[in-house]
């Protein structure tokens, strides 16, 4: 997974924003029922004792559990076709701004001293050949971490979707970084390709 779980936590607050925002201002607006006030209704329905009824709130908020979704399955599919759509979103957007994408990995591959065989040493033949790769892996990475994250909140597992992936990312960090240390120490010349 290129992006690594961002893209789900990126939609996870972005989704949460909405269901602030949407019981603030419902509740702002003197907690209007359902029908007397579009404007509410579309961010989010509430009834009386403030339970979510409808809206964009609604579709963005995860069915917890398999009851909920085969009770609902409209909002089952439409909250995991948003969930991965922004995920596939924020993939691409982490692509840039974290600086993943084509052109500054072939830089970093070139500081290194790696080059490709039978290439000239260039950044634009590097660049070329990961440009056919990086976009395409970065999209259906966020989807993968959507669905998984959209699964396992449909499962009901302890904690959430993000959650588990946020744990799972965090100990193969910690794991990757204790075999590059390994590596390094086994052997040195490692060390001038990790940056150390």
């Amino acid at each position: 997974l290129y992006v690594s779980n961002l893209p789900v936590i990126f939609a996870s607050a972005l989704f949460a924003n909405v269901f602030f925002f949407s019981q603030l201002i419902w509740s702002t607006a003197g907690r209007p029922a359902p029908g007397q006030n579009i404007l509410i209704d579309i961010l989010g329905q509430y009834d009386a004792n403030a339970t979510l009824v409808g809206g964009l709130a609604y579709f963005v908020t995860a069915p917890h559990g398999v009851m909920e979704v085969w009770g609902d399955p409209l909002r089952a599919a439409v909250y995991l076709g948003i969930l991965v759509a922004f995920c596939a979103i924020f993939s691409v957007i982490w692509l840039e701004v974290g600086g993943l994408g084509p052109s500054k990995v072939a830089r970093q591959l070139m500081d290194s001293g790696m080059q490709i065989p039978g290439y000239r040493r260039s950044e634009r033949p590097i660049e070329a050949i990961l440009k056919r790769y990086i976009p395409v892996v970065t999209v259906l990475g966020g989807i993968i971490v959507g669905l998984i994250a959209g699964g396992s909140d449909f499962a009901g597992v302890f904690g959430t979707g993000t959650g588990i992936l946020l744990s799972v990312g965090i100990v193969y960090q910690y794991y990757e970084l204790l075999m590059r240390e390994r590596a390094a120490e086994m052997f040195p010349a490692f060390r001038r390709i990790f940056g150390e």
